[in-house]
C-alpha cells in the first residue's frame, strides 16, 4: 500500500505540473509584458533590469529562469545587511545562520551540518567566484546587485550549483559609480557607517575603496548574537585599450562580538515534556535556564562567548576583445577562511573550529553571431579545509570530539559549452554541456572505546551535466520558455572508519529539472508578471543529522526525493507613486525512497527540512510628495507554512506557520542623493527558527529540539548620502 501511495503522488505530482503550465501559458496571453523583478529601493521605476547569471550581461525578461533580484539600494533600504536577511524577499528559499556559515536552501535543496566535508549544494559567489559556506555570512555593503538562481545549474556553474546559485556582484570602480555614505543606529546598541568612493588616478586607471563597522549588542538575554564586525573592499580596473579590461580586487572581513547560544525548544517548562513550539521561558531569545533546571546545570548558566572569524578574498576578471567578435574572459582569484566560535548548544558549551584555502581558475570565450552565440570554457579548483567540532569545551581537542576533520581536500576540472542558436526572430533554442573530474581526500580522527582512531577517504568522481531549452516570443511583451537540465554534487564522507559491514562514504548525490515559465511586462500599465512550474527528481540528497542529545551525526542518501511547484511574482506599479509586489512559492518536497542502511529506518512520504509548501512575500510602498522631496512609507510582509529541521521531523524541530512585517518611512530628496528615515524589522517578534538540531541535552527529551533563532524586533534610523 505504501508504494501505491507514493506511485500515486507522483502521478499527481506531474498532472499539477501540466495544469500549472496551462495556467501559466493562459496568464502570459493577456497580460503582454515582462519579469516580476521588485527593485524595492529605487526611487523611481526601473529600466531594463540585466543580470549575469548566464556567464554574460543580459536583460532579465529575455533569461529563461525565475531569477530574483535586488538592487544595491534595494538592500540598503530593506536593512539587508547579510544574505541572511535577503531570505524575507525570494520565495521558496531559507538562508539562516548557522554560527559563522549560512545554510542555504533554494527549493528545499540545501544541507545542515557545517563541517568542511558537508559542501552546500548551491554555490554562492562574490562576482562570479565561489565562496565556502563559512564565508556566506560576509557583511554585504557597496553591492550592485543580488542575484538568486533556483534549479540545478551544473552546465554553467558546476558540482557545487546542484539546487541553484546566489551571485553577489560588487559595485566597480569608474563607469560612474557613485560615492557613498550609509549610517545607521537602533536598538540592542546598532551602530552602521558603511562608505565607499571612487579614486580617479587618470583616464585608463579607476580604484574604488569600501569599508563598513557593524555592531550591535546581543539579541539573547546573555548577551550573546551580538556583532562586532569590520570589513573593506579595494577594487581596480585599468583599461589601457578599448578592447581591453582588468578588474582586481580584495576583500576582508573581521567577525568578533559574540555568536549565538542555541536555545531549547518543544518543551514544557514545567514538566519537561514534550510541547509544539514551546520556549523554557516567554522569551524565546532568553538563553538562560529557568529552575529547577539551573540548579543542575553541568556547566552553569550559558554565556555570551567569544569568536575570531576573518576571511580574505583576492579575485579578478580580465576581459580582451579578440577578432571575429570574440570576447576572452580569465577568473582567478584565491580564498583563505578561518573561523572559530565558542558557543552554548542548550547547557553544554562547545567550539568549532574551520580552516579553508581555496584557489579558482576559469577561463571562457564568447563568441556572437547574427545566428546566436556560443560559450566554451574551462574550469580548475583547488579547496583544503580541516576542522574540530568540540561538544563540552570551549578548546578545541578538549571535551568530547564530535568530529575531527585534519584534510578535506576537493579539487577538480571541467570543461563546458553553451550554444544558443536563434532559429527565428522569435524562437530560440539554447543547448549545453559540462564534463566534471573531481576528487576528494579525507583524514580525520573519530571517538572510538576510551580513545581516538583514524579514518580515511579516497574517492574520484566523474560526471556529465546537460541543459536544453527553447524560448519563444510570444509577443514583444512575452516570453515562454521551457529547459531541462541536471547537476551533480561529489560524494563525500561520515568522520569515521568504514568497516566491513558499513562504509564512512556518501555517494554523490544527482538532480535533473523541468521548468516551463512565462515573462511578461506591460509598460505602459506598470504590471509585470513572472511565472515558472518545476519539477525535479533528485538522487542521492545528502541528508545530515546532528542530535545535542546523542551527541551524534551522519550524513546519509536519500536514495529518491521528488520535488515541484510554481513560482510566480507579480509587480505592479499603478501610480508613478505607488507599487506592490507580490511572490508566491508553493513547494512540494517530499522523499519518494528514503531507508536508512544502518536501522532500516523509513522516511518515504517525508517532506524534506527547511522546505515549508507556502511561502507569500507582498509589499507596498507609496510615496507622498511633501516640499522640495517625497515620504515613502513602505511595508513587507513574509509568510511561510511549516515546516521542520530535520529528515527525521523531531516534533521540537517543527516551525509553525508565521508571518514576519517590516515597516520604514523615508524622506527622499527630490534632488536625490540624500535620504533619512526610521525602520522596524519583525513588527510582531515572531520567533523563527534557524539552523537547528534535534533533541534536548537539558531537559533530557529526545522529542525536543536546540536552535538557533532568527533576529527579534529590532528599529532604528537611517541616513544616506550619495554623489
Amino acid at each position: 500500500m505504501a508504494g501505491s501511495a507514493v506511485v500515486m503522488t507522483r502521478r499527481q505530482g506531474r498532472k499539477r505540473l501540466v495544469t500549472h503550465a496551462v495556467a501559466t501559458l493562459a496568464m502570459a496571453l493577456p497580460a503582454g509584458a515582462h519579469a516580476a523583478e521588485p527593485d524595492t529601493g529605487a526611487a523611481e521605476p526601473p529600466g531594463e533590469i540585466l543580470v549575469t547569471a548566464g556567464k554574460r550581461t543580459e536583460p532579465l525578461q529575455k533569461t529563461p529562469a525565475a531569477i530574483t533580484v535586488l538592487s544595491g539600494e534595494g538592500l540598503i533600504a530593506d536593512q539587508i545587511t547579510d544574505i541572511r536577511a535577503a531570505q524575507d524577499f525570494v520565495p521558496s528559499v531559507r538562508f539562516q545562520q548557522e554560527n559563522a556559515a549560512t545554510e542555504i536552501y533554494i527549493r528545499g535543496v540545501g544541507s545542515t551540518l557545517d563541517f568542511p566535508q558537508i559542501s552546500s549544494p548551491n554555490v554562492f559567489n562574490f562576482n562570479g567566484i565561489p565562496v565556502p559556506r563559512e564565508a556566506t555570512g560576509a557583511p554585504l555593503f557597496d553591492v550592485d546587485q543580488l542575484e538568486v538562481l533556483p534549479g540545478p545549474q551544473g552546465t554553467l556553474y558546476g558540482s557545487s550549483a546542484l539546487g541553484g546559485a546566489v551571485n553577489v556582484n560588487f559595485r566597480r570602480p569608474g563607469a560612474g559609480a557613485p560615492s557613498s555614505l550609509v549610517v545607521e543606529a537602533g536598538d540592542y546598541g546598532l551602530a552602521r557607517v558603511s562608505a565607499a568612493a571612487d579614486l580617479p588616478l587618470g583616464s585608463t586607471l579607476a580604484l574604488r575603496a569600501a569599508g563598513q563597522s557593524l555592531q550591535h549588542a546581543g539579541y539573547e538575554t546573555s548577551g550573546a548574537d551580538s556583532r562586532r564586525n569590520l570589513a573593506g573592499r579595494l577594487s581596480a580596473l585599468y583599461q589601457p585599450a578599448s578592447d581591453v579590461k582588468l578588474y582586481a580586487w580584495g576583500s576582508t572581513v573581521t567577525e568578533d562580538g559574540h555568536p549565538p547560544n542555541l536555545v531549547p525548544r518543544g518543551i514544557n517548562a514545567a514538566s519537561g515534556a514534550a510541547q509544539p513550539n514551546a520556549y523554557l521561558t516567554a522569551n524565546a531569545w532568553n538563553d538562560q535556564f529557568p529552575a529547577p533546571y539551573a540548579a543542575i546545570l553541568p556547566f552553569g548558566q550559558p554565556r555570551a562567548e567569544g569568536q575570531r572569524n576573518t576571511s580574505t578574498v583576492l579575485g579578478g576578471e580580465a576581459d580582451a576583445m579578440l577578432a571575429g567578435n570574440t570576447t576572452l574572459t580569465w577568473v582567478p582569484s584565491y580564498l583563505r577562511v578561518r573561523t572559530s566560535p565558542d558557543y552554548w548548544l542548550g547547557a553544554f558549551p562547545g567550539n568549532e573550529s574551520n580552516n579553508y584555502r581555496q584557489v579558482t581558475n576559469e577561463l571562457r570565450a564568447v563568441q556572437t553571431h547574427a545566428w546566436g552565440e556560443w560559450l566554451a570554457g574551462l574550469y580548475a579548483y583547488d579547496l583544503d579545509s580541516n576542522g574540530t567540532f568540540t561538544f563540552g569545551s570551549f578548546t578545541p581537542g578538549d571535551g568530547f570530539p564530535v568530529s575531527i576533520v585534519t584534510v578535506n581536500r576537493l579539487s577538480g576540472e571541467a570543461v563546458f559549452g553553451q550554444l544558443t542558436l536563434d532559429l527565428s526572430p522569435q524562437w530560440r533554442l539554447v543547448a549545453g554541456g559540462r564534463d566534471s573530474v573531481d576528487a576528494r581526500t579525507g583524514d580525520g580522527n573519530f571517538a572510538s572505546g576510551g580513545g581516538l582512531a583514524p579514518y580515511t577517504y579516497r574517492r574520484s568522481f566523474n560526471h556529465a551535466d546537460y541543459k536544453a531549452g527553447l524560448d519563444y516570443d510570444l509577443t514583444p511583451q512575452v516570453m515562454l520558455y521551457a529547459v531541462t537540465q541536471t547537476g551533480y554534487q561529489p560524494g563525500t564522507f561520515n568522520a569515521f572508519a568504514s568497516t566491513p559491514t558499513a562504509s564512512n562514504a556518501v555517494n554523490q548525490a544527482t538532480l535533473t529539472a523541468w521548468t516551463a515559465g512565462a515573462k511578461s511586462r506591460i509598460a505602459a500599465t506598470g504590471l509585470q508578471v513572472n511565472d515558472e512550474v518545476f519539477y525535479y527528481d533528485y538522487r542521492g540528497l545528502f541528508a545530515s543529522a546532528y542530535n545535542t542529545m546523542l551527541n551524534s551525526n551522519q550524513t546519509f542518501n536519500a536514495q529518491q526525493t521528488e520535488i515541484y511547484g510554481d513560482q510566480l511574482d507579480i509587480l505592479y506599479r499603478p501610480t508613478g507613486q505607488d507599487q506592490l509586489n507580490l511572490s508566491v512559492g508553493y513547494l512540494h518536497a517530499r522523499n519518494v525512497r528514503f531507508t536508512l542502511p544502518d536501522s532500516g529506518r523509513n522516511f518515504d512520504g517525508y517532506q524534506l527540512q527547511y522546505a515549508p509548501d507556502w511561502t507569500l512575500n507582498a509589499g507596498i510602498h507609496h510615496d507622498f510628495g511633501w516640499r522640495s522631496g517625497a515620504w515613502r512609507l513602505a511595508a513587507n510582509s513574509r509568510y511561510e507554512d511549516s515546516f521542520y529541521a530535520d529528515f527525521s521531523h523531531t516534533p521540537g524541530g517543527r516551525q509553525a506557520p508565521y508571518v514576519k512585517t517590516d515597516a520604514s518611512l523615508t524622506y527622499i530628496a527630490a534632488r536625490g542623493g540624500f535620504t533619512a528615515g526610521a525602520w522596524v524589522k519583525n513588527i510582531g517578534n515572531a520567533a523563527v527558527i534557524a539552523a537547528t538540531a534535534g533533541g534536548s541535552n537539558l531537559p533530557l527529551l529526545a522529542q525536543g529540539a536546540t536552535a538557533f533563532l532568527e533576529q527579534p524586533r529590532t528599529f532604528g534610523l537611517r541616513v544616506t548620502w550619495t554623489r
